[in-house]
């Protein structure tokens, strides 16, 4: 069971220590407008709604990422939030800026029987992880450390470790490019969002104390140009 703070925290605050104090989320708002819009679509258009990356499903199938407790960092529609919990995962909860993103994933799961072993939080992910105090046997990053700018790697990383003890996994799914480029950008209507491009060195970078226990690169569907770099990662 989960209480009521773990179901409202949310917290829009300055935090300090890194640098001094500093506001860390000016683009709450623009984030917020863009994956609200997108979340606007027909179901069967968003990707992670009907299907699910196949070596994130192999490696659960296959008992390599096994817990009790997870964090699903940007959890969308919940669906790989879900399939933990129907996958011995007795506690996941799954964070989200999109309100309708949240909604769903909250029907889904109640649709999927796990109700009772899932909470689906709308705020800024970032922003609750480093807020909250507990620490998870799987942190799943798939696909958010991309959206964020670089600026924000150092508070992420924090994130992360606050989240986290030794034995804890990592498994994280990023846009990739064998070129030059810095970022693409996705826009929905009049609404942008950056994505970054990361690979195994700039991540595993973020995250010294975390190793390697198993890397795949994978094909996007919608972005044939570029690839996923994806990671399984253990903290020492």
């Amino acid at each position: 069971m989960f209480t009521d703070g773990a179901r409202e925290s949310g917290r829009k605050l300055r935090l300090s220590g890194l640098a001094g104090s500093v506001k860390i989320f000016p683009s709450r708002h623009r984030k917020m407008n863009f994956w609200n819009k997108f979340y606007e679509q027909p179901l069967d258009k968003i990707p992670w709604q009907n299907t699910q990356a196949d070596w994130f499903s192999d490696l659960v199938d296959r008992g390599e990422v096994k817990g009790t407790s997870a964090l699903d960092l940007v959890c969308g529609t919940g669906k790989k939030s879900i399939y933990l919990a129907k996958h011995g995962f007795g506690k996941v909860i799954g964070v989200d800026i999109a309100d309708r993103a949240v909604e769903i994933a909250k029907q889904n799961a109640l649709k999927e029987g796990v109700s009772g072993n899932c909470v689906f939080i709308a705020e800024d992910a970032l922003e609750w992880a480093f807020s909250n105090k507990e620490e998870f046997d799987l942190i799943l990053d798939w696909a958010y450390l991309h959206c964020l700018p670089p600026e924000k790697r150092n508070l992420y990383a924090s994130t992360i470790n606050n989240a986290s003890k030794k034995g804890s996994l990592y498994l994280i799914r990023a846009f990739s490019s064998r070129n030059n480029e810095e970022y693409f950008e996705e826009t929905v209507d009049d609404a942008a969002n950056k994505i970054y491009f990361l690979d195994e060195k700039k991540i595993s970078g973020l995250l010294p104390n975390f190793e390697i226990v198993k890397k795949n690169e994978s094909a996007p569907r919608t972005k044939p140009d570029f690839y996923f770099t994806e990671l399984l990662m253990i903290k020492n």
